[in-house]
């Protein structure tokens, strides 16, 4: 939520602004709306924040499956940790872009396609975070798995989904351009869904837990 209060509400980065603008209209827009867009990124910033304590609970969970030895936790862990940073390097090249809006319009849309190719086509860790996280719950041979299946198999497909997006940088408009159906909404709904659905199993996957414990408690209570 506080994503799309940022990004869409205050920014207005939503729709994306077509890579064929030319470098007058990228700079009258930094140059209009500065503020505002600055204001919308700093909240978009906290926003990408908070999916590290999401990675961490994943984390704790997928260690459940796998016991001791747990490649794929922390492969999952430190691909995870890095989407803060994919957040945060291509919005300080926008906030630059507004810090002095008033640079030649040439530098300030070079400072909008360093933001903007990075935001849409970075896509090459979560694509492998998803692959991981759906391995891992696949992997899971226990009578009652910690994920559903079926989870396991979303993270894969949602994998496949947002790889398209790397290709933005070959293309200035049409489906695969940073703002087109594919490198942008494809990619933007993927993820949420992925996201809020991982959250749906990760909650249910909690709870569980913390009966299992409460009950092996009471067990170990009984038996004194």
């Amino acid at each position: 939520m506080l994503f799309f209060i940022g990004f869409w509400l205050i920014a207005d980065f939503i729709p994306p602004p077509s890579p064929a603008e030319s470098p007058g209209q990228v700079a009258v827009r930094f140059r209009e709306h500065a503020n505002q867009i600055r204001f919308g990124l700093l909240l978009t910033l906290y926003a990408g924040t908070l999916t590290v304590p999401w990675v961490a609970a994943v984390s704790v969970q997928l260690k459940r499956i796998e016991g001791q030895f747990s490649p794929l936790t922390y492969a999952q862990l430190g691909l995870g940790v890095l989407l803060p940073l994919e957040f945060v390097v291509p919005i300080y090249f926008w906030q630059t872009a507004a810090f002095r809006s008033e640079r030649s319009p040439e530098i300030v849309q070079t400072l909008n396609d360093l933001g903007w190719l990075p935001f849409t086509g970075l896509v090459y860790t979560i694509v492998a975070q998803a692959i991981v996280i759906g391995i891992a719950i696949l992997a899971d041979r226990r009578e009652k798995p910690i994920f559903p299946r079926w989870s396991g198999y979303l993270s894969i497909w949602a994998a496949l989904l947002f790889c398209p997006a790397g290709f933005d940088v070959f293309f200035k408009d049409g489906p695969l351009a940073w703002n087109g159906l594919i490198a942008w909404w494809v990619l933007v709904v993927a993820f949420f869904l992925w996201l809020i659905v991982l959250s749906v199993v990760l909650l249910g996957a909690i709870r569980r837990q913390e009966e299992e414990g409460q009950a092996n408690r009471a067990e170990a209570v009984s038996q004194q």
